[in-house]
């Protein structure tokens, strides 16, 4: 339980720790998915508080959300796509939100290019799959 504790400490899951054995993958998957949910109604409560006032802000409850949904994001692909790459990563997420029935196709395409402009505005800075993966809307995120 140890490892636990240091993982969720963490920004993002070091690489090594990708391809240990199943039983401590699936304690910290699941430690990782504890802590999304909290942060996941912390956002949503922070959000609806924010709409009353007309002020939505990405403060700390916006990051921790998404800084926790993006590692369990970098956990599952890395433990079950052990060869796999951050350009297959991104090219997956974005496919599955272009292929997304449910949203209505001009808000698919408005946060979609918003996303990329944002990207392509920054790829130059950034180098890592985790800043990178900020970038990207909450919305695409929580789709994958």
């Amino acid at each position: 339980m140890e490892i636990v504790k240091i993982l969720t400490k963490m920004y993002y899951v070091p690489p090594v720790y990708y391809w240990i054995n199943d039983d401590i993958y699936d304690n910290i998957k699941a430690e990782f998915k504890k802590r999304l949910e909290i942060n996941k109604k912390v956002y949503y409560e922070y959000v609806k508080t924010e709409q009353k006032n007309n002020l939505i802000e990405k403060g700390s409850e916006y990051i921790n959300y998404k800084s926790n949904l993006i590692r369990i994001i970098l956990l599952e692909y890395a433990h079950t796509n052990p060869d796999g790459k951050s350009k297959d990563l991104l090219n997956s997420i974005f496919d599955k939100w272009n292929q997304n029935k449910t949203i209505k196709d001009k808000t698919k395409i408005s946060v979609y290019e918003r996303t990329i402009n944002n990207i392509t505005k920054y790829e130059k800075v950034i180098n890592n799959i985790e800043e990178i993966m900020m970038l990207i809307s909450l919305n695409i995120l929580e789709n994958y």
